[in-house]
């Protein structure tokens, strides 16, 4: 059984809205949609990588990055070629993204490692071509995100004994409250005025 085009459509237009954010590129990327069903199998194909190139380099942060999520509903055929598409985007955007810490540079690299392993084995089976090509195109993007991993700050834990608010928190560390937001995001915290007894916080 050939891959659900209407499934592969729906995820196309589901990672849109979650990154791109340029006018132009969503009215493209939505006539393109639109009139791909009509396109014959290997047009079909060429398109869908074409437009998962250029969400790909839409991405600007790790929210865009982690968008690229394969859905548990799909069947085998059609969760092969989106999980080939997933390793296509997050190559793409890994290296586009300022990634805040050492550790989520790793994890970041670790996540597309992930995805393109399994996303070999469906190019292989399909052509050696277009697996040479992922494989170009996903080792360009580890060294990149490697070589950022190694440049970024590393992670410390706060053990701050009592919840302070972020900014407090921020000047205490940092000796500049507007930071507040960063140590917010980066501790996952739902509750800036009242940050948690003990997170995670970039080294410096």
């Amino acid at each position: 059984m050939a891959a659900d085009r209407t499934v592969i459509l729906d995820w196309v237009a589901t990672v849109v809205a979650d990154i791109v954010t340029d006018a132009e590129d969503e009215a493209d990327i939505a006539t393109r949609v639109a009139e791909a069903p009509d396109l014959d199998s290997a047009e079909f194909a060429a398109e869908i990588i074409d437009l998962t190139r250029i969400i790909g380099e839409s991405v600007t942060d790790a929210r865009g990055f982690a968008a690229f999520v394969v859905p548990e509903t799909a069947d085998t055929e059609t969760r092969e070629a989106i999980v080939f598409l997933c390793a296509v985007g997050q190559a793409l955007s890994a290296g586009r993204v300022s990634w805040p810490s050492r550790p989520s540079a790793r994890n970041a690299r670790a996540s597309l490692g992930t995805i393109a392993e399994e996303a070999y084995a469906v190019a292989a089976r399909l052509d050696p071509d277009l697996y040479a090509w992922l494989r170009n195109l996903v080792q360009v993007a580890i060294r990149l995100v490697s070589e950022i991993a190694a440049n970024s700050t590393p992670m410390v834990r706060v053990a701050a004994g009592v919840s302070l608010p972020s900014t407090a928190l921020a000047y205490q560390l940092y000796g500049d409250a507007t930071r507040a937001a960063q140590l917010v995001e980066i501790a996952d915290s739902s509750t800036p005025m009242l940050m948690p007894v003990s997170f995670d916080a970039l080294a410096s």
